[in-house]
């Protein structure tokens, strides 16, 4: 699946606790994490590692015909490879455990108490053990959650992502944490949400078909 970016799009501080495949169908995509960026063509993708932080930059294609809208995708892969285990974030592996728990349930009640006593420890060395790696809980929670709903959003595979699945308390909380930390602006996400619930899932396909022509909604 894909997205449709009509116009120079940032996306900031994105981080999932699985290899993140981005996928340019048409136009052209900038990913930067660091100093390091690289470049994406028409046709080309890149998996970023596990729990590293990255921006992504659409860029819509200027022809003589005027602007052509940029058409990308996002994936997750479900296991990380050697290769893609060795350029991970291995810093925090503690973050980096509990952010795959919260994607995998952004609706979940993540309090201190319940993660603590599924991990076995006191909440207080929960605490420090996120602390000790530059994190919070309560961050982390909010960042994965948004981390869901923007992969319902590049998959476009379900009408559920809405705020309560995410596990916000309403639309406009969940317009705020996506402008707050990946600088989605707060209308857009409202609109591409919108535009998810009222589109119904999509015929299977296989892998194959899928490769050869991505199906879209003009989201952005």
């Amino acid at each position: 699946m894909a997205i449709i970016t009509h116009h120079h799009l940032l996306l900031r501080e994105l981080r999932f606790a699985a290899p993140a495949r981005v996928r340019v169908w048409k136009g052209a995509a900038t990913l930067k994490s660091g100093g390091v960026a690289v470049e994406l063509q028409e046709g080309e993708s890149f998996t970023v590692p596990p729990f590293v932080r990255f921006s992504c930059l659409a860029h819509p294609r200027v022809t003589a015909q005027g602007m052509r809208p940029a058409v990308w995708s996002l994936a997750l892969e479900t296991e990380a490879s050697a290769d893609m285990e060795r350029a991970a974030d291995t810093s925090k592996p503690h973050a980096r455990r509990l952010a795959a728990a919260i994607f995998a349930q952004p609706a979940a009640d993540w309090c201190a108490e319940r993660i603590a006593r599924d991990w076995q420890i006191s909440t207080a060395r929960l605490r420090a053990l996120l602390f000790a790696e530059g994190e919070s809980l309560r961050s982390l929670v909010r960042e994965q959650r948004v981390a869901w709903v923007l992969a319902q959003l590049a998959r476009m595979e379900d009408a559920g992502a809405s705020p309560a699945a995410a596990g916000f308390a309403s639309l406009s909380a969940l317009q705020r944490a996506c402008q707050d930390l990946i600088g989605l602006p707060s209308g857009i996400a409202g609109r591409a949400l919108s535009l998810l619930s009222s589109h119904p899932r999509p015929p299977a396909t296989t892998q194959d078909d899928q490769a050869r022509q991505p199906r879209y909604r003009p989201y952005f």
